[in-house]
């Protein structure tokens, strides 16, 4: 019994070469999920902020200057976000979009949370304080140090350094004991 014919029943693959759908390779984008967790994070907190103001009845002085301030946020907040969106839409087809997206993103994100703080400080100046205070620590490190990178690789060189000396500093030292 020969078995000539063994080749020739074997199936044959085919790989196909599929690269991802636009759609997909837009949606992984880091600084998209990024930009609509901020927005979504930063929506709620006003909201919040707004729904208790108007449960508590706190009103807002309009012979504060903060109101300024809050006016011109809530421009910059709703006009910012409104080209963020447009641009991440476009960037679907064209990828260098993304970046200007990112940016005016992160305008819009920086005014939506001096609206939360404005806001916090109608409700109580001491919350204002308490919580702004811890937040502009978050609020240097993800919104003005990623614009830095210089200044950004430099402080997290120091804080490695810093690490490194508390590892050996924390080091279990041995100890000869002698009977």
């Amino acid at each position: 019994m020969t078995n000539t014919n063994v080749a020739a029943n074997k199936p044959t693959s085919t790989i196909e070469d599929e690269s991802s759908s636009l759609l997909r390779a837009w949606w992984m984008n880091k600084n998209l999920r990024y930009d609509v967790a901020m927005s979504s994070i930063i929506l709620i907190i006003n909201i919040a902020a707004i729904v208790y103001m108007i449960t508590h009845k706190i009103p807002l002085n309009k012979a504060d200057p903060a109101l300024l301030i809050l006016v011109v946020s809530i421009i910059f907040y709703v006009s910012f976000g409104i080209v963020s969106c447009i641009s991440w839409v476009m960037a679907i087809e064209n990828v260098r979009l993304a970046s200007e997206a990112y940016v005016y993103g992160r305008i819009g994100h920086t005014s939506g949370f001096g609206i939360f703080l404005d806001l916090l400080y109608s409700i109580s100046p001491h919350l204002a304080l308490h919580f702004g205070l811890p937040c502009l620590l978050w609020f240097v490190a993800a919104m003005i140090a990623p614009c830095c990178p210089y200044l950004w690789k430099g402080l997290c060189k120091r804080v490695q350094e810093l690490r490194d000396w508390w590892k050996l500093v924390n080091r279990p030292q041995s100890s000869v004991v002698i009977v």
